[in-house]
């Protein structure tokens, strides 16, 4: 645990500042005006595209940028441009998504401004119903195209892709054979959901580059998380937070954890560190 006060405090969504229903609980939010109020930065830290982000991002209140699809790049909401971006080469792109048409997974594919799918899932279905219950300026853009290798092609840029089934020896097989491809990290991100991005790619790093730029030295960051995504950003700060929900792999390399996503610990552990 760091001996130096925290300057900066970096909040996984999914599974963690979000509650099992996917809402922002009050408590987190209090929490985070008051860390503002102090000067203390705060950050969002999601594997989501930042148009999935930006409506809680909003709800948040925040005015820092969001580090999005894992630490792929790093999204200014003011200016709407991405910072210390690292995105996917485009054979890259289309070698992984030949891999997931000869294992027969699904996967979604994340370009410049969208959240591309070829097949509608009912994940997908709540999701747009989830984004159409804010005004438009904030709705995520998720969009059914007709190919991947089109979409690529025609896209200025390709961030991630998230690769699922329900299928659990298929989607095996799959990353059996995608661990052993050079230029990927590849993440766990639920229990049968896989997050691609580039080598390099990961929330601890990109956190801890991001930081730095604002002078922030990364044992003067406190951290919360619930997957197997947050290992590089739990393991890379002053103090790392897993949530009493995380994955086991998480836990056994945090410093502390606390209880589930559906409670308030996460603002009485701020509130401890930050007075």
């Amino acid at each position: 645990m760091s001996t130096r006060s925290i300057r900066l405090v970096a909040l996984d969504l999914d599974g963690t500042s979000l509650d099992g229903r996917g809402r922002l609980r009050p408590s987190t939010r209090q929490a985070v005006d008051e860390a503002s109020a102090k000067g203390v930065a705060v950050v969002v830290v999601t594997g989501r595209h930042h148009v999935l982000a930006r409506p809680l991002h909003a709800e948040f209140g925040l005015t820092t940028p969001a580090i999005c699809c894992n630490g792929t790049y790093v999204y200014d909401f003011a200016e709407e441009r991405p910072l210390l971006a690292r995105s996917m080469d485009k054979a890259k792109a289309r070698e992984m998504v030949a891999l997931c048409r000869r294992h027969d997974v699904h996967c979604l594919l994340y370009v410049r401004d969208a959240m591309t799918f070829e097949v509608p899932t009912p994940h997908l279905d709540g999701l747009a119903a989830w984004g159409n219950g804010f005004p438009e300026r904030l709705r995520p853009r998720l969009e059914q195209v007709a190919s991947f290798e089109a979409t690529i092609e025609a896209a200025p840029l390709v961030w991630k892709l998230v690769v699922n089934s329900e299928n659990t020896e298929a989607l095996a097989d799959w990353h059996r054979e995608a661990e052993a491809l050079d230029g990927f990290n590849i993440e766990s991100s639920w229990t049968n959901r896989w997050d691609v991005m580039v080598t390099g790619a990961s929330k601890g790093p990109r956190l801890v580059e991001w930081a730095a730029t604002q002078g922030i030295a990364p044992d003067e960051i406190l951290a919360f998380g619930d997957n197997l995504n947050d290992v590089s950003m739990i393991s890379a700060v002053g103090h790392g937070v897993a949530m009493g929900n995380a994955a086991p792999g998480l836990k056994a390399i945090a410093d502390e954890v606390i209880g589930d996503n559906d409670g308030d610990d996460i603002a009485a552990v701020m509130r401890r560190f930050l007075g």
